[in-house]
């Protein structure tokens, strides 16, 4: 038995007194010129006939006619019995349309003038042919042989069918064709087979054969100069490109598609390549350089091979999908045309009488139109046109002789490459605003006040000049007497100036500062409002961070602004677990000098925070500081089990936390912590006899278990932890039986011989993208015995996997297939977990 891998379905804010500015740039291309719905239940290909006005659609397996619309997408008509048309490819001389018809095993000729099928070209029984090209006079196919491998099969104009061998596949290949050169594709993971033919004779000749960087094609093209084959893939970051004469990279290679994997791609006949992904639409004229990157609209994809050029040059046609599977032909009209932004940058200000200048920079994607013309305006009326530089920057510059606000607008165009842009910029013309502020306090006492401040202009913009001054004056507030000291002089380079006075007295003060302003600057004032009183002395310990239980210690301390009067003392108060509301009080003498001495034994463990205070004197005020000293305390021991080391998806799982010996604490707090997932508390309570706390907890992934003891008066704290594996939950199926029947109490599934037992395997939580494996068995000589184990399937979204089976001289034979989860070095959250298993058996 054959086990075989199925592929799943700037806003500036406003400053009183600045500059500020509103710029309103050009946005990006709209996505679509023009939409319609697309009557399809399924989308596989794409073909456009200009010169007859239609789009032709296909819808793959299953379905039983190709549509055809009109240039926008309105239906025309729908060319029936046209079983599982997949792969679509037009005649050089566009008078046929070829389609690949999965379901018919034929590819089927039809006339895109009368829209009716004009021959049908059969290519074997069970060969179900994918996909279609036209080169060097012949159709070429890919298609499946009755071995259930790929080959290429071709139809010359006299309707004879052949298959030559070319190269090996183990699927149907995608096929593409261009300058008389064939390729061929098919997928390995995230690699692609891919072989070159010269077929400019009609007859193949081999060019290369070898794997590339892929995966499965959603887009696969031949340049029409025959020379790089392009291939879009969803498990590669970037377009690929490659030569077919040798498939070694090509230059430029690859394509930038937004670090996402392309879904599409399309290229039109002066080169112009276009590619789409989850990121949006690029498009490619020469060299890997974006020329236009237009994003989609919210919800929406664009479908799997769903781009393609009109052939007029300019459209650009696109089949979208939206969440619920709706699809819709997008036509894009400018694809082509470059976006253009223009921004604009404020001035730093703008002042009456002086000139100013605002630049701005025009960007597009591509080529910057250096030397372009732009056109300007203030409030309408048309100033001398800016010129773009190299580097894509202009400058305007412009003087205001009364303060106001002025609008100026900046045009560009547009060119034959790239859409027009405007922007528009408000510029405030006003003096600049100040401020004077008291920034600091030297000293303030009765013989001297230092009061250091700035004359700052706003956000730094614009200089004093030599000789401005600060007015000022000092108001007792008690008495309301004003008395006016000297002006100070305003440091031109710094801005700072400092005021000095004597006020002889205790009292609380205010100090005006005041600036009178100039031609370019507001006037300003700023009040400082101070008290002289008596000292306000330092209280520094000096105490030891560490101290042994039950030991005598001592620190020293220290008050500043001495000398201190005899009598004074110091209150000293001690904090600790057995304090924590009730702190312990003894007073304590302070020496002349303002030293103080704290003596204690302390007889509670950990923190022990002592806290001295000084209640003030005539000449100093209150004064407090505190010290943190940590007693030892003995060591404690905790640990935490599970009753198993692997539990079972959403299993109970019963921890068991264990506490040694301690003083006056058994409390024990349980945590787990899911992989990847949050810290969560599982039970905090008192130990039993034994020392032991128990727990539950359901596991979904591998957890870590925590046990917390937070130490009591003589032990201290610990922690401890231990890890448990969790395995994952396996749902299986299997699909496609007629019936079911038993053998030995177990259910059979029914399988006719023709048919591929289908294997659904979906795993909890969800594994997407990661490992599923299958494993098959077959029940003879009164046993059960291993046919096959898969290779690693990477589960699709949904963290779903599914396989077909296909079985060889299996009529009245018995099988059992089960799946098995293996988690990767990047996903440690689960164990490796088998899933059950399931039965099945082969009937004529």
């Amino acid at each position: 038995m054959r086990l075989k891998q199925v592929s799943l379905s700037a806003a500036i804010s406003v400053v009183a007194g600045l500059t500020t500015a509103t710029v309103g740039l050009t946005g990006p291309a709209a996505w679509a010129d023009g939409t319609a719905p697309l009557p399809l239940s399924h989308y596989a290909h794409m073909v456009a006939d200009p010169a007859h006005q239609h789009l032709f659609f296909s819808q793959g397996a299953g379905s039983t006619g190709i549509l055809v619309t009109d240039l926008s997408g309105t239906p025309v008509t729908t060319i029936t019995d046209e079983q599982g048309a997949t792969g679509l490819a037009l005649s050089a001389d566009g008078s046929t349309l070829y389609a690949a018809l999965a379901d018919g095993d034929a590819v089927a000729a039809v006339d895109t003038a009368t829209l009716t099928e004009s021959a049908r070209y059969a290519t074997g029984t069970g060969s179900a042919p994918v996909s279609v090209a036209v080169a060097g006079g012949k159709v070429w196919y890919g298609y499946e042989t009755a071995d259930g491998k790929g080959a290429i099969g071709s139809v010359d104009a006299s309707g004879t069918v052949s298959t030559p061998a070319l190269s090996h596949w183990s699927v149907p290949p995608l096929l593409a064709a261009g300058g008389g050169v064939l390729a061929a594709e098919e997928p390995l993971q995230n690699l692609s087979h891919v072989a070159t033919f010269d077929v400019s004779t009609g007859t193949a000749t081999a060019k290369a054969d070898t794997d590339v960087f892929g995966g499965t094609a959603t887009g696969f093209r031949v340049t029409g100069d025959g020379a790089t084959v392009l291939l879009a893939a969803v498990q590669q970051p970037a377009l690929e490109v490659y030569r077919t004469s040798d498939l070694m990279r090509a230059n430029p290679a690859p394509y930038y598609t937004g670090a996402v994997g392309p879904a599409s791609l399309a290229i039109d006949t002066d080169g112009t390549i276009a590619s789409a992904s989850t990121a949006g639409l690029y498009l490619y004229a020469g060299s890997t350089l974006t020329e236009n990157h237009v994003t989609l609209p919210s919800g929406t994809t664009v479908a799997p091979d769903g781009l393609t050029w009109a052939g007029d040059g300019t459209t650009l046609y696109a089949v979208t999908e939206d969440s619920a599977g709706a699809y819709t032909l997008d036509v894009l009209g400018a694809a082509k045309l470059s976006d253009t932004t223009l921004t604009l940058d404020p001035p730093q200000y703008a002042v009456p009488t002086q000139r100013f200048t605002f630049t701005g920079a025009l960007a597009t994607r591509g080529f910057l139109p250096a030397g372009a013309a732009l056109q300007v305006t203030r409030d309408g009326e048309p100033l001398p046109d800016t010129t773009v530089g190299a580097d894509g920057t202009f400058a305007v510059s412009d003087t205001r002789a009364d303060a106001g606000t002025y609008t100026y607008q900046v045009s560009y165009a547009g060119d034959a490459t790239h859409r027009p842009a405007t922007a528009e910029l408000k510029v405030y013309v006003a003096r600049l605003s100040t401020t004077v502020a008291a920034t600091e306090i030297d000293s303030a006492n009765p013989h001297s006040v230092v009061i250091k401040g700035t004359l700052t202009p706003e956000l730094g913009f614009g200089s004093f000049p030599q000789g401005t001054t600060i007015d000022v004056s000092r108001i007792d507030e008690d008495t309301q007497e004003t008395v006016q000291l000297p002006s100070v002089t305003v440091d031109p380079v710094t801005h700072g100036f400092t005021v000095t006075d004597a006020p002889e007295a205790a009292g609380w003060f205010t100090y005006r500062l005041s600036y009178a302003g100039d031609v370019t600057h507001e006037p300003s004032a700023d009040d400082a409002s101070l008290t002289v009183s008596a000292y306000s002395p330092a209280l520094t310990l000096k105490a030891p961070a560490t101290a042994t239980r039950a030991a005598a210690l001592s620190f020293t301390g220290k008050l500043g602004d001495g000398p201190y009067p005899a009598g004074e003392t110091v209150t000293v108060s001690r904090t600790d677990a057995a304090h924590t509301t009730a702190p312990a009080t003894w007073t304590a003498p302070v020496a002349a000098d303002g030293s103080v001495t704290v003596e204690d034994t302390p007889a509670v463990g950990g923190a022990n925070t002592y806290t001295v205070s000084y209640p003030g004197d005539a000449a100093h005020r209150a004064a407090t500081a505190s010290a943190l000293v940590q007693v030892s305390r003995a060591r404690s021991t905790v640990t935490v089990t599970t009753d198993k080391a692997t539990y079972a998806y959403d299993a109970t799982a019963t921890v068991t936390a264990h506490l040694g010996t301690t003083y006056n604490g058994r409390t024990v707090s349980v945590y787990a912590t899911p992989a990847g997932g949050k810290k969560t508390l599982l039970k905090t309570g008192t130990v039993d006899s034994k020392g032991n706390l128990k727990t539950t907890y359901k596991p979904t992934r591998n957890t870590v278990y925590t046990a917390s003891f937070a130490g009591d008066y003589r032990y201290a704290p610990a922690t401890a932890t231990h890890s448990a594996a969790t395995q994952v939950k396996i749902a299986e199926k299997l699909g496609s039986y007629y019936t079911s029947t038993t053998y030995g109490g177990v259910t059979y599934r029914v399988y006719h011989h023709t048919v591929q037992p289908q294997v659904v395997g979906t795993v909890t939580p969800d594994k997407s993208g990661q490992c599923m494996k299958f494993q098959a068995q077959e029940y003879y000589s009164g046993a059960w015995h291993t046919i096959g184990t898969s290779s690693c399937f990477s589960m699709a979204p949904g963290s779903t996997g599914v396989t077909h089976l296909s079985l060889t001289h299996a009529v009245n034979q018995r099988f059992r297939v089960r799946t098995e989860y293996v988690h990767s070095a990047k996903d440690t959250s689960n164990a490796d977990t088998w899933g059950g298993w399931l039965y099945l058996t082969v009937r004529n």
